[in-house]
């Protein structure tokens, strides 16, 4: 029977701190326990504690507490990283619907870092025809979109992703939609630095609440990703 979940703890942000000073394997392999016991096991306990709330949210989503199910790996992968170091000084979790094409599909995340942590919903990696979809839809159904992304523009949630470096607009699309036509990818997220919040149970209530504000605009986004693509 898995532990609940009581919080992180100072040692977990010395060890990733730690990590980023002695980026190696021998050091690594030499710390392998602590990795496991103030980084890891908490990881599982959090997803753990979140498992059946994500379940309510969408059925279909992967809550398995494990490494390469929802939990990142600690190591990067050398045949792709030869240049940077062997390791991560960050680790995270992702509940997404697991499929070939997941990062073109919405998920919710957290990430911890060793100055702070993150969490919020939205697509890995989204294909030029999910963008497409999602700009039709700004430009046929704008009045239904200014309604369902309202949380973006009253709350805390920040709409982040990678830009086009030429200003891009639409003539006759509403000033709080225009964002969407500057984005190459998307997820919305709130960013906080180290708090008390993050060293007790309340990190899942939290967590917990905000996904929960999130889950119109989730099942607004899978709406918009089943669309057919019009352009083919």
């Amino acid at each position: 029977m898995r532990r609940s979940f009581e919080g992180f703890s100072p040692e977990t942000l010395r060890f990733l701190a730690l990590l980023g000073t002695n980026n190696n394997r021998n050091w690594m392999e030499s710390n392998r326990q602590l990795y496991r016991t103030c980084l890891l096991e908490p990881f599982k306990d959090l997803v753990e504690e979140l498992g059946s709330f994500m379940e309510e949210i969408d059925p279909f989503l992967e809550t398995r507490a494990q490494v390469g199910k929802t939990i990142s790996r600690i190591s990067r992968d050398a045949r792709r990283n030869k240049s940077r170091p062997p390791y991560r000084t960050n680790m995270w979790f992702t509940f997404k619907v697991p499929s070939p094409d997941w990062k073109d599909s919405p998920a919710f995340f957290f990430e911890l870092f060793p100055d702070g942590y993150r969490y919020g919903m939205g697509f890995y990696f989204p294909s030029r025809e999910t963008m497409r979809k999602l700009l039709r839809t700004v430009e046929d159904s704008t009045e239904e979109v200014l309604e369902k992304t309202e949380i973006l523009r009253q709350g805390h949630f920040q709409i982040m992703g990678e830009r086009y470096k030429r200003l891009r607009s639409k003539e006759g699309t509403p000033r709080e939609l225009q964002i969407w036509y500057q984005l190459k990818d998307f997820y919305v997220s709130v960013d906080r630095d180290i708090d008390e919040t993050l060293f007790s149970r309340k990190l899942a209530e939290l967590l917990k609440s905000e996904y929960r504000e999130l889950t119109p605009l989730y099942n607004y986004l899978w709406e918009i990703r089943m669309k057919p693509d019009e352009s083919t």
